[in-house]
């Protein structure tokens, strides 16, 4: 960030200091969510999405690293604005993020990254802007919630529930990619260690699929069960309740 930028921040950040009315949702409401750039930290903020949406319209500006999950999402859930870097005042970024989000209004701003981006409550004129606690973030958010995601769903009152309906696959890829892989079902996805016995055919992150692959999560929508590392492949199986094979 340069003199200029921090400057700014430092000398503007009074704009965000008014009061704001109490939060109430009666009425259908939108939100502007900033996704979390890592995979795994994103699947786990789904729960509260799938929640959230039941209490308005939702506008997501998406890291570019989530487009292989997102490509097997519902396209018309929400709205989505991908963008290449985090957007930082006045840089390119910023400027074109600003136009596509120039006629849009929202009531509530939620920021899921750690730490919050404090140049994005430039980007729309929001009363409500929400973020994990963090002491310099503050008047930029003027909303900060301790603890995890779930504290959010509580701030919300809504509640926790499966986001497997988010997601949309085809049954008829099922075969053509079982082939392209040369598997069989039961099928077992293994994402570490192929240390372990199954009775069926296994595929294995680094020998038949990588996990870049933006295959990789038909695969394991289609396999039967998940063996291997607590990652964003995990995190996914756990979405739709795969059996977990432990050694």
């Amino acid at each position: 960030m340069n003199i200029f930028t921090s400057l700014y921040l430092k000398f503007s950040k009074n704009r965000f200091s008014r009061t704001f009315k109490p939060l109430g949702i009666k009425k259908k409401r939108n939100f502007l969510i900033s996704a979390p750039s890592d995979v795994s930290d994103f699947l786990k903020t789904l729960p509260f999405i799938e929640g959230l949406k039941k209490l308005g319209n939702i506008v997501i500006l998406m890291p570019k690293n989530l487009e292989n999950i997102y490509r097997y999402m519902k396209p018309k859930i929400f709205e989505t604005i991908f963008y290449e870097e985090p957007s930082q005042l006045f840089s390119k970024e910023y400027r074109r993020l600003k136009e596509k989000l120039n006629n849009k209004s929202f009531h509530f701003l939620i920021e899921l990254n750690r730490p919050a981006n404090i140049s994005l409550p430039y980007l729309a004129s929001t009363e409500k802007r929400i973020c994990f606690y963090e002491k310099n973030s503050f008047p930029y958010y003027n909303i900060m919630i301790k603890h995890s995601i779930n504290s959010l769903e509580q701030f919300f009152n809504i509640k926790s529930s499966n986001p497997q309906s988010l997601f949309h696959f085809y049954a008829r890829d099922l075969k053509k990619t079982l082939k392209k892989f040369n598997k069989k079902k039961p099928l077992l996805f293994i994402n570490g260690e192929n240390d372990i016995t199954w009775k069926g055919d296994k595929i294995v992150v680094g020998t038949d699929i990588l996990s870049s692959d933006p295959e990789v999560y038909k695969i394991l929508y289609f396999s039967d069960a998940y063996h291997g590392q607590c990652d964003a492949l995990y995190e996914f199986v756990k979405i739709f309740d795969k059996r977990i094979v432990k050694s």
